[in-house]
């Protein structure tokens, strides 16, 4: 089933080769919300993570998809560009990690959590695994000697607007709303609760 052409409209608008990630953010804000509707109890959440060095403007966005406030999925977005430079992959690959430990926890009502690296259209996917804490794919650590690539670009072989990747990312939602369909009324997800968001007016 083809995304609506609404949907591919926004995502065709985007020059493929912006170096500003934020001309995506309505694109894929627009697509969660068709896929998780607020009348089946989900919400769509950006959180801003502000820059780590002071003065840099480096601020990184996650989509954070949470039913009854309990997150399901998240997806951290950026350029197209950033695909063809192994620094920029390994610095996705790293902030996939982090919001894995910020967002994995004992208290995670729900077996598994994913979460998507996309680079424009371009996605990888990740698995958390509560019963053994481990993270898929696994990372490939630096050597000390040579400049390896940790992150290869082989891993954002998706493409959302293809039908391969749209196959995939659809069968992610699937599991996802499967995974979550045990959720009631669950206590407020209070590791949400310190992350900075930053609101634009």
């Amino acid at each position: 089933m083809p995304w609506g052409a609404t949907i591919l409209e926004q995502f065709q608008l985007v020059n493929r080769y912006t170096t500003d990630e934020s001309e995506y953010y309505g694109p894929y804000i627009t697509l969660l919300t068709d896929l998780f509707p607020h009348a089946d109890h989900y919400q769509v959440a950006p959180q801003f993570k502000g820059p780590v060095t002071p003065g840099s403007i480096d601020f990184t966005v996650i989509y954070i998809v949470m039913k009854r406030k309990v997150p399901i999925l998240f997806i951290e977005v950026k350029p197209y560009v950033h695909l063809q430079e192994i620094a920029k992959r390994e610095k996705a690959d790293n902030q996939m990690r982090d919001r894995f430990r910020e967002l994995g926890s004992p208290n995670l009502p729900m077996p598994k959590l994913y979460g998507i690296s996309a680079m424009g259209t371009c996605f990888s996917v990740y698995e958390y695994t509560k019963e053994t804490n481990r993270v898929t794919p696994p990372s490939i650590p630096r050597d000390r000697d040579i400049v390896n690539d940790v992150a290869p670009q082989q891993r954002w072989k998706y493409e959302l607007l293809e039908a391969d990747g749209e196959a995939k990312f659809r069968s992610i939602v699937a599991e996802v709303k499967a995974i979550a369909q045990g959720i009631g009324n669950c206590k407020l997800f209070t590791r949400l609760l310190w992350l900075p968001m930053l609101i634009a007016i």
